[in-house]
C-alpha cells in the first residue's frame, strides 16, 4: 500500500549540470509529483476502503428489499420528495488546514480504486450495468443546493456518458425535484462514495443553505444508502457541528479526521529526508539538524508548503550563483515570499489554534509567480553576459583585422606607421568591417588617395614603382603572368602566413 501511494519523481545528477534557465524549470515540476504516505495517509486509506465497501452490504442489485427500496425511491422522486429511511451507510469528515495534502492524499488514494466497472454478469446472471465506485466535487461558492445538484449531474454525465445536466439543468427543475432524482440515480449507477471537497464554501451563504445542503448530505446517506465523506478546513467545523444532523456520527468511528500539521517527529523527518534528496544546485548540501528545524519553523510543519519553499530555496540559490542551500537563504525567501500568511504561521506557532478558523483558507504562495521573476533575472544575466562575450569578442576581430591589415599593406611597401594609420582610418569610416581583403583595398586605394591629393592631380601610374598595375604591365610585356610578375616583384610572399 505504501508503495502504491508513493510517488518519487525522476531525479538524474547530470542534471545539476544543466543551464540555470533549465533548472529552475525542472525544479517545480518534478517536486509536485512527490508525495511521501504517512501513518495518517495509511490511516485515510483503511477508513475510506472501509466505509466503501461496507456501503455495499445491503446493496445486493437482486435483493428483493433493494429493489423495492429503489421502486420506493421513484415513486417519491416523482411526487418531488423523499422520505429517509434507516441506513447503514456511514459518513466521515475530514478536516485540515490548507497545505495539509487533504486533496492530493484523497486523488491518491481514490486512484486506487477503478472509478467506473463495467459489469456483464452477476452470480450467473445477466447484469449490464455501470457501477461507480466513487464521485469528487468540490462545493459551491455560494453553497447552492441547486449548483451542488447541477455538479453532481455534470460529473456523472463526464464518467458515464449521459444527458442528465441537459434534462435537469435548465430553470424548471426546482431543487426538490432534483434531490430525489439524483439519489435514484446514484443508486441505480452503485455509487459506492460521494466526497464533497471545500466544504467550508458552505457557510458562505447567508439564507440557510448550509443547513440546507447539509440535509441534502444526510438524505444522500438514509435514501440512497450512500456513504457521504466531507472535507474542508477548520473553518468548515463551524458548519459541521451547528448544521449537519449526522455529526455525532460522522465524527465518530471512522468519521473523524482531523489533520493538523505534521508534528516535529518521525513524519516529518520522513517527509523531509525524501524531499531533500532532490536538489538541482550543483553543490548538494545534506540534511543538518538545523536545516530541519530550520525548514520547520518556517512552514510550521505544512507539507504543501514545505515542498514551495524548497523549490523557491533552489531557484534562488541558482538564480544568485550561490549554487547550495544555506538556513539564511531558507529564511530570506521565507521572509520575503510568505508575508501574506506569516499571520496564520504565527498563529500555528504560537498555538493559537481558534485564531485559525478566522483565517479559513491559507493562500500559499504560487511558485509560478516567483519562477517567472527568477526567470526574468536569469534572462538581464544571461543578455548581460552574452553582450559582454559579443562585445570582447568584436574587440578582438577588431585587433586581428587591423594587425592582418598591416602587414598586408607592409608587402605592399607601405611603411608600418603609415599603414597603422590607413587602417585606423578605414576602420573608423567602416566600424563592421571584418573582411581583411577589403580593409586592405580599401586602405590601398585611401594611401593612393592622399597621394594624389598631395600631388594635386592624378598619379601617373608610370610614376609609381609600387602601382601593381605597373607590375603586371611589366611582367605581361615579359611574358610572365600576374602572378609571377607579383611574385618576382616581392608582392607576393610564399610563407606559412601567405599560405594559410
Amino acid at each position: 500500500m505504501i508503495e502504491a501511494l508513493s510517488s518519487y519523481p525522476p531525479m538524474d545528477s547530470l542534471e545539476r549540470q544543466l543551464e540555470p534557465h533549465l533548472r529552475i524549470h525542472l525544479i517545480p515540476q518534478r517536486l509536485s509529483q512527490y508525495f511521501q504516505p504517512l501513518e495518517q495517509h495509511l490511516m485515510l486509506y483503511d477508513a475510506i476502503s472501509s466505509i466503501l465497501r461496507s456501503g455495499y452490504l445491503d446493496r445486493n442489485p437482486l435483493s428483493p428489499s433493494v429493489i423495492r427500496r429503489l421502486s420506493q425511491t421513484e415513486d417519491t422522486g416523482q411526487r418531488g420528495n423523499v422520505h429517509p429511511s434507516h441506513s447503514t451507510a456511514k459518513s466521515m469528515a475530514l478536516i485540515g488546514i490548507s497545505g495539509a495534502g487533504k486533496t492530493s492524499s484523497l486523488n491518491r488514494i481514490l486512484s486506487l480504486f477503478p472509478q467506473v466497472i463495467v459489469h456483464s454478469k452477476y452470480q450467473g446472471q445477466d447484469f449490464p450495468r455501470y457501477q461507480v465506485t466513487h464521485i469528487r466535487l468540490e462545493a459551491p461558492y455560494d453553497g447552492s443546493l441547486k449548483a451542488l445538484c447541477l455538479q453532481l449531474f455534470s460529473a456523472i454525465d463526464t464518467l458515464l456518458g449521459t444527458q442528465y445536466l441537459d434534462r435537469y439543468g435548465n430553470g424548471r427543475w426546482s431543487t426538490n425535484v432534483m434531490i430525489p432524482i439524483l439519489s435514484r440515480v446514484l443508486q441505480n449507477m452503485g455509487t459506492g462514495i460521494l466526497v464533497v471537497d471545500e466544504i467550508q464554501h458552505l457557510s458562505l451563504f447567508r439564507s440557510g443553505g448550509a443547513s440546507q445542503v447539509l440535509n441534502f448530505f444526510t438524505t444522500l446517506i438514509n435514501t440512497a444508502q450512500i456513504p457521504v465523506l466531507l472535507v474542508g478546513t477548520p473553518k468548515s467545523l463551524k458548519v459541521l457541528t451547528s448544521e449537519f444532523r449526522q455529526a455525532r456520527r460522522n465524527l465518530s468511528g471512522h468519521g473523524g479526521f482531523l489533520w493538523d500539521r505534521l508534528k516535529k517527529d518521525g513524519n516529518w523527518a520522513l517527509f523531509l529526508s525524501g524531499l531533500w534528496q532532490y536538489q538541482w544546485t550543483r553543490h548538494v548540501e545534506g540534511l543538518t539538524q538545523e536545516l530541519s528545524d530550520v525548514m520547520y519553523e518556517e512552514t510550521q510543519g505544512i507539507p504543501d508548503i514545505a515542498v514551495k519553499l524548497f523549490a523557491m530555496t533552489q531557484v534562488r540559490a541558482i538564480v544568485t550563483g550561490k549554487e547550495r542551500i544555506t538556513a539564511d537563504l531558507i529564511r530570506k525567501v521565507a521572509k520575503e515570499q510568505f508575508k501574506l500568511i506569516r499571520p496564520m504561521l504565527d498563529a500555528l506557532r504560537d498555538g493559537r489554534k481558534t485564531q485559525m478558523l478566522d483565517y479559513g483558507d491559507i493562500a500559499v504562495p504560487d511558485v509560478s509567480d516567483f519562477l517567472q521573476r527568477e526567470q526574468n533575472k536569469i534572462h538581464v544575466q544571461t543578455f548581460v553576459q552574452e553582450s559582454r562575450k559579443r562585445t570582447e569578442s568584436r574587440q578582438e576581430q577588431i585587433v586581428r583585422v587591423k594587425d592582418e591589415a598591416i602587414i598586408r599593406l607592409q608587402l605592399l611597401g607601405i611603411s608600418e606607421r603609415q599603414a597603422s594609420e590607413l587602417v585606423r582610418a578605414v576602420l573608423t569610416e567602416q566600424p563592421n568591417a571584418s573582411d581583411v581583403n577589403e580593409v586592405v583595398k580599401a586602405a590601398f586605394q585611401l594611401s593612393i588617395q592622399k597621394k594624389q591629393d598631395r600631388r594635386g592631380g592624378k598619379v601617373n601610374p608610370s610614376e609609381d614603382e609600387r602601382d601593381l598595375r605597373l607590375l603586371v604591365k611589366k611582367g605581361k610585356e615579359e611574358g610572365m603572368t600576374a602572378y609571377e610578375a607579383l611574385k618576382q616583384a616581392g608582392v607576393i610572399r610564399l610563407d606559412n602566413w601567405c599560405a594559410g
